[in-house]
């Protein structure tokens, strides 16, 4: 009894659901033209009334005509006039110029709300898709005829064969359906259908392989390059967007629906290539595409990293790896240089700048325990390819402000990863100094405010690691006062500090850029860096004297003699400053 129930339960599903596939279109039509007899009825009851004549029209502009009588009739009865040819003559009284004998009094202009506009078939399915309830429509016809058709292979009503032939004969017909709507004017309940259809032949092309092993790999394979190219053709056709995207996620579904135990990575790398290629020169103008290739292939290759990557395998990886970040930045310099494309979307500037880290990354996660001293020139290599496309593009004069900095960001961000990768401790704040710098003395020239703050953090950056990772506030060897990598390394950062207070206070006032704010900041941060260094120096220089010292009272002889020198180097160093604040003065 319940398998009864069953049975005629999803039976119903199937006919309401088809039902409702077939008879959305004809309601659609029906409900159009019945709209479009009550409002000719009411316009020829208007026209009567005001003794206006029927405007003659085809039958194809008849809504259109219709619509326009409307809003004529409306807006004669809003201002209370009668027809035409009962409007009195105009007298010399009213008027004291010349007028005709007969004048038409005019339309007066007044605000009338738009008149609401029945809508033709075209525009009733396109509401009607753009709700979603077409998609809706379209998934749950799916979700009910998996379940049946899980119920029917249950029970064994349908075998292997039948069970893909049934997949393949409902998406030849949602496919075959669609375009026939298509045909008719009625593109997005046809893009539906054709959408709906690719996915259940994808999931046949599966099964006959995956589930059933019906067909060999190769077999399955050609069958899914086939549909993956006739989706393309289709979403070209229709001007689709949501047929590209499914046949985006059915091409990089592939190579984990027909997964084998034997690891073809050869294959997978020239497919995924071929597949990305072939999205960014057919269908990169739709929003969203080039970012799904680019997560999906991605995606693919660290599944297959994670179940198969050996170090045999490292010169293919890096060079498929090197091959899709060149695919993705050579179409955008490609699309601003040779096709001079004018508007530059966010999703490009997106790409613009994930792609090289995420291909830097990659690279690091690769090559770094084998060739970590070449990790630092590797970022140094990609900073100049990044700084030479923003010279090739500034010199087209196609580049973007959004695109430039972008491009500029990129650069100066790997010339500062490559400082800490390839440098160690100090030379890594004094690299971050000098960088720190050359961008202010750049951003000034220019006048660019983004990249005079980006030389204000990396300053931040730079002064950061001087105070709290480079000053030795704990134990120190034995060193020489003043002639030591630490105390030098710091004047370098300071100078640089110094320096850029300079350039502010001469080349910022040529440039009329105001930044006496900023000038007060940088030297402050200069005074007091210079004074925590100084200290440390003068105190761990008799720190460790007393910690050489083996008798209790020299050690502790030595700590006054540091109490003493640390006094007197705050007095000159504040007396210095007076001085100097005298000197500024007067």
């Amino acid at each position: 009894m319940n398998d009864l129930f069953f049975i005629l339960l999803y039976l119903f599903i199937l006919l309401l659901f088809f039902g409702g596939l077939f008879a959305l279109p004809i309601t659609a039509l029906v409900v159009s033209l019945r709209t479009k007899n009550k409002l000719a009825q009411r316009v020829a009851k208007l026209e009567a009334a005001l003794g206006l004549a029927p405007v003659e029209a085809s039958l194809a502009q008849q809504v259109e005509q219709l619509n326009v009588r409307l809003q004529r009739l409306e807006t004669l009865a809003a201002s209370g006039l009668t027809p035409p040819q009962e409007v009195p003559q105009a007298t010399e009284t009213v008027r004291p110029e010349p007028q005709p004998t007969a004048p038409i009094a005019p339309t007066p202009q007044i605000a009338t709300p738009p008149p609401r506009h029945s809508r033709s078939p075209s525009e009733l399915e396109s509401v009607i898709g753009r709700r979603w309830i077409g998609w809706i429509a379209v998934i749950l016809i799916l979700f009910a005829t998996a379940f049946f058709l899980k119920y029917a292979f249950d029970n064994r009503w349908i075998g292997e064969v039948g069970r893909v032939a049934v997949g393949v004969a409902a998406g030849l017909f949602m496919t075959s359906l669609g375009y026939r709507y298509f045909r008719r004017g009625w593109k997005i309940f046809s893009q539906i259908l054709t959408a709906g259809g690719v996915v259940l032949l994808y999931l046949s092309a599966y099964a006959s392989f995956g589930y059933y092993h019906l067909v060999p790999q190769k077999a399955a394979f050609a069958f899914l390059a086939i549909l993956i190219a006739e989706a393309a053709v289709l979403a070209l056709l229709y001007a689709a967007p949501s047929i590209a995207i499914m046949a985006l996620i059915g091409g990089f579904l592939t190579p984990l629906l027909l997964h084998s135990d034997r690891d073809q990575y050869l294959s997978l790398f020239g497919y995924i290539l071929v597949l990305d290629l072939g999205t960014l020169a057919l269908l990169k103008h739709w929003r969203g595409l080039r970012t799904l290739a680019f997560v999906g292939s991605h995606l693919l290759f660290w599944l297959w990293y994670d179940e198969h990557y050996t170090e045999q395998r490292l010169l293919p990886v890096v060079l498929f790896q090197s091959a899709l970040f060149l695919i993705f930045f050579m179409e955008h310099l490609a699309a601003r240089v040779v096709r001079r494309n004018q508007t530059v979307s966010v999703e490009s500037v997106w790409l613009l700048v994930v792609n090289p880290f995420v291909f830097f990354l990659t690279s690091y996660e690769l090559l770094n325990a084998s060739y970590h001293d070449w990790m630092g020139v590797f970022a140094i290599v990609m900073a100049i390819v990044y700084a030479a496309a923003a010279k090739l593009l500034l010199d087209r004069s196609t580049v973007t402000r959004a695109e430039l900095l972008s491009l500029i960001g990129v650069a100066l961000t790997f010339t500062t990863l490559a400082i800490p990768i390839q440098l160690r401790s100090n030379w890594i704040t004094i690299a971050w100094a000098i960088e720190a710098l050359v961008m202010l003395w750049v951003g000034i020239e220019t006048r660019a405010l983004r990249l005079r703050i980006s030389a204000y953090a990396l300053f931040g950056l730079a002064l950061c690691k001087l105070l709290f990772w480079d000053t030795p506030y704990g134990y120190r060897p034995a060193f020489i006062p003043v002639f030591n990598r630490y105390f030098l390394s710091s004047l370098l950062v300071i100078g640089c500090l110094f320096g850029a207070a300079a350039l502010h206070h001469t080349l910022g006032k040529r440039k009329n850029i105001s930044s006496k704010g900023v000038e007060v900041g940088l030297l402050f941060a200069a005074v007091i860096a210079l004074w925590i260094v100084a200290s440390i120096e003068t105190h761990t220089f008799f720190q460790m004297k007393a910690i050489a010292e083996r008798v209790a009272e020299d050690a502790r002889h030595q700590r006054w003699l540091g109490q003493m020198a640390l006094s007197v180097v705050w007095a000159v160093y504040a007396a210095v400053l007076a001085a100097i604040g005298f000197m500024r003065r007067s």
